[in-house]
């Protein structure tokens, strides 16, 4: 038996989301390319940011929906779903319907989910660990326990899967496959597990969008014209509009993202990593006869992290620069 879930719900919700945060990202662009300076500037800064990550969010939710997979036979139990892959063999799975009690507490707990598209790990409580690789809530959801762990899936009938499930254990295996379990290691959500990385890369843009927010609030308070330097002596000098400021918080950002991109590449800079394998040795590298290897991990988390921090520190030095030139133009004004 080899199905995909119902998944046309998840799929319709997921490309409305991707299309509001494009709309948003475009919106916020082309707002901030004809914004004279007010306290708006900073909505419409935000709001590409927001949008891009939303889109980046369902783009990758969308990919699990429409990869989505489970297959089944005498020899094995196989799920995909996007880069993950689990292949378990038959002896070694147990599937049933959750019980009554269990069926409240069966959800994913911090994940990011919406109707149709229930993706992530819970602690369920009686059953300890699930993932949940599920386009339906706790009614239409399987259990599959194996001495890996449990996951929660939705087969599009899930009486006609348990009857197969039931056949196929019955028959016996012919050729048993090999354990094999493979999960996305996002590189942006290994930058936010990072204690390091995390506050730096957000201190570092936090700092050009709260000046920029900042100068959007003083704007009605600044003359015609403010200084944009000063002279050998300290003395202000180039006097130009107050929307020349902007200039200031844009060039925080351009260098947050400049050194964002250089950061990233010695980060994430070491060798490559393609699959968790259960069982291990060239049989289980060799197995792969239910789900195809199409999705791999990101490199080792190696690399020269020391130098990654320093330039991402190297952002918030010049974030702090930039206030300190924009606080000391603005009391000459």
């Amino acid at each position: 038996m080899d199905v995909a879930p119902p998944r046309t719900q998840g799929i319709l919700i997921g490309f409305a989301i991707l299309l509001a945060g494009v709309g948003a990202a475009s919106l916020g662009l082309s707002q901030l390319a004809r914004a004279a300076i007010s306290p708006a500037l900073l909505l419409w800064a935000a709001l590409p940011m927001v949008g891009a990550a939303a889109a980046g969010l369902a783009l990758y939710r969308l990919h699990g929906l429409i990869t989505a997979r489970y297959v089944l036979n005498r020899n094995g139990l196989g799920v995909r779903w996007g880069l993950a892959v689990e292949e378990i063999p038959l002896p070694e799975v147990r599937i049933e319907r959750p019980h009554d009690l269990l069926r409240a507490r069966l959800r994913p707990q911090g994940a990011v989910r919406w109707p149709g598209c229930v993706v992530g790990v819970g602690e369920v409580e009686g059953l300890g660990r699930v993932e949940f690789f599920s386009t339906r809530g706790q009614a239409g959801m399987l259990l599959v326990t194996s001495p890996r762990g449990i996951l929660a899936i939705s087969p599009p009938d899930p009486e006609a899967f348990l009857r197969a499930f039931v056949a196929a254990a019955r028959q016996g295996a012919l050729d048993p496959i090999q354990a094999r379990s493979a999960r996305p290691d996002l590189f942006p959500a290994r930058l936010w597990r990072d204690p390091v990385a995390r506050p730096l890369l957000f201190a570092g843009i936090a700092l050009p969008l709260v000046l920029l927010g900042f100068l959007g609030l003083r704007a009605a308070s600044l003359p015609a014209a403010v200084p944009f330097g000063f002279d050998a002596l300290g003395n202000p000098d180039s006097l130009v509009p107050p929307g020349r400021l902007l200039l200031l918080p844009l060039i925080g950002g351009l260098c947050w993202a400049c050194d964002l991109a250089l950061g990233s590449a010695l980060y994430r800079r070491g060798p490559a990593r393609n699959s968790t394998p259960a069982g291990g040795g060239a049989a289980d590298r060799a197995s792969s006869r239910f789900v195809p290897r199409r999705g791999h991990a990101e490199g080792d988390p190696g690399g020269d992290r020391s130098l990654a921090y320093a330039i991402w520190a190297l952002a918030v030095v010049v974030g702090l620069l930039l206030w300190g030139a924009a606080l000391n133009l603005l009391a000459a004004a």
